[in-house]
């Protein structure tokens, strides 16, 4: 076969090491594609092949699920050059829908990948500085485990920011008896303007300032919040926050150390975690508003005017067409968000009745679509089913999840030391920020410890990445370890630990 004939269609990636095949592939072609991606092939084709080193495959007739999971996989052989996809002109014509359909996925995952490394690359250093701000409300305010259940028997509203909150919000105060409210970020001026306040508020973005998204004087009930997410939400709710763990590199390393991750975890955002929130809380009956998955009109239009947001589009390449509760289906440039949160909402929905109170949005597996003009009818049917309870808020008692003074002073001895052994290497007499940053990040422990910030370096130290710029590094390594040093204080040590931290080092 003639070269230029060989693919239907291919993306350009001058730097690619490692490449997606589609179709059935001779072994001359799969040959000359090894000498261009060194690195690795994935062959998507009918039947999957024989494993070969370097050489991954499978079946086109897998599920989508079990495909998404090994393409991020092979995504990880390269962290940092976007990899190439073709697509082979010999895929049977009646078959071509099934490849494209895989390879539209593939080329949305590798732009969801390639996003994600791009933000982390360059927010590292703010998310690590952020992680240590939080440190000493994640040590010692926690959300404690006696909160599981304590909304048994009620209803659970998780409140998101989408555009069909406009119409649904005014219906949430006539709902009886009345639920626990529990409500994203972004969200917060809409429930201003609504005069509804929410028992819990979720916060785990770690760009989203509290000031973008609420007014001054309205940090109403109990502030759940992540260790990446912005210090302002924790300095507003002034000691009425509660803290979860995540998909935190430096929470893993607190977790090897002892201190072990909250059960209830930040996921994805803020929404799905409200969602995962109100599962922990186990009402009998959880209803969404404002959960809608998907944009308006084109796609682009993602918060409803009432939250103050409408201005911010969303603007993609790529919109995908979902499931609509009301209609056959709505565009969203989300898919991997929404295919997260049907998943979840499939799962919780095996053990109470999910409700998604829309006018619009996408469907979302196991719940039930309501319209708003069904609503009435939906008041009626809880109020006969669900007994009334009193307000919620008045009786949450004030618990928090804290490390009792002997673990609390041996972490922070341990973390002290860690501190003491940068600032000796960054001390050294023959000083040299090359080798000073490998020698840093090479090592295991620390580098784990500095989480997102090595993270966001570590990629381009092992590809050799020319262009790094090492003394930058120095730069931010030395405001990183000054954060944690006032974590430390902030973390009311006791005062033997006080005085020895401030006049010795830690060996």
């Amino acid at each position: 076969m003639n070269p230029n004939d060989t693919w239907l269609s291919e993306t350009n990636s001058p730097k690619a090491v490692i490449a997606i095949l589609f179709g059935s592939i001779d072994d001359l072609t799969i040959e000359h594609c090894l000498s261009l991606y060194p690195k690795g092939l994935l062959v998507v084709c009918e039947e999957s092949l024989p494993i070969r080193e370097q050489i991954q495959s499978i079946s086109a007739k897998t599920n989508i699920h079990d495909f998404l999971k090994v393409l991020s996989e092979f995504l990880l052989i390269d962290p940092v050059n976007r990899p190439e996809v073709k697509i082979s002109s010999s895929i049977p014509k009646e078959e071509f829908p099934t490849y494209e359909r895989l390879a539209n996925h593939t080329l949305n995952q590798i732009d969801t990948t390639q996003r994600a490394r791009k933000t982390r690359k360059e927010t590292g250093f703010i998310r690590q500085m952020q992680v240590f701000s939080n440190l000493p409300g994640y040590l010692l305010s926690r959300l404690p485990e006696q909160w599981k259940g304590i909304g048994k028997g009620k209803i659970a509203v998780v409140i998101g920011a989408g555009p069909s909150l406009d119409i649904t919000l005014e219906l949430i105060s006539n709902i009886s008896p009345t639920p626990i409210i529990i409500a994203t970020d972004s969200s917060l001026r809409a429930l201003k303007m609504s005069q509804v306040d929410p028992d819990f508020v979720i916060s785990i973005d770690p760009e989203k300032t509290f000031d973008s998204c609420s007014n001054p004087d309205f940090t109403p009930g109990t502030l759940i919040i992540s260790s990446q997410a912005h210090p302002s939400w924790s300095e507003k709710w002034n000691g009425k926050s509660r803290y979860i763990s995540g998909r935190v590199l430096f929470e893993d390393w607190l977790s090897e150390k002892g201190i072990g991750k909250t059960s209830l975890h930040a996921i994805n955002n803020a929404g799905l975690t409200a969602l995962a929130m109100a599962d922990f809380l186990d009402p009998a009956v959880i209803i969404l508003v404002g959960m809608d998955m998907s944009g308006k009109g084109d796609g682009s239009t993602r918060y409803a005017k009432l939250t103050g947001r409408d201005h911010i589009q969303t603007l993609s390449q790529i919109y995908h067409e979902i499931p609509g509760n009301f209609c056959e289906s709505v565009k969203t440039p989300f898919l991997s968000d929404w295919q997260e949160t049907s998943e979840f909402c499939k799962k919780i929905s095996a053990k109470r009745t999910v409700i998604n109170l829309n006018d619009d949005g996408a469907f979302l597996a196991g719940t039930n679509p309501i319209h708003p003009n069904e609503f009435s009818e939906l008041v009626n049917l809880l109020a006969a089913n669900i007994k009334s309870s009193e307000r919620f808020l008045l009786s949450l008692p004030d618990q928090r999840r804290t490390i009792h003074d002997i673990g609390k002073v041996q972490v922070l001895t341990l973390l002290a030391k860690k501190c003491d052994e940068v600032w000796e290497k960054l001390e050294k007499e023959d000083f040299s920020p090359e080798r000073i940053v490998n020698e840093i990040f090479q090592d295991k422990d620390l580098s784990t410890m500095l989480g997102d910030f090595s993270f966001s370096i570590m990629p381009s130290l092992v590809s050799g990445d020319k262009s790094l710029c090492h003394e930058s590094i120095i730069r931010e390594l030395k405001n990183i370890i000054w954060k944690l040093e006032d974590a430390i204080l902030a973390s009311s040590p006791p005062e033997s630990f006080l005085i020895k931290f401030l006049s010795e080092k830690f060996h």
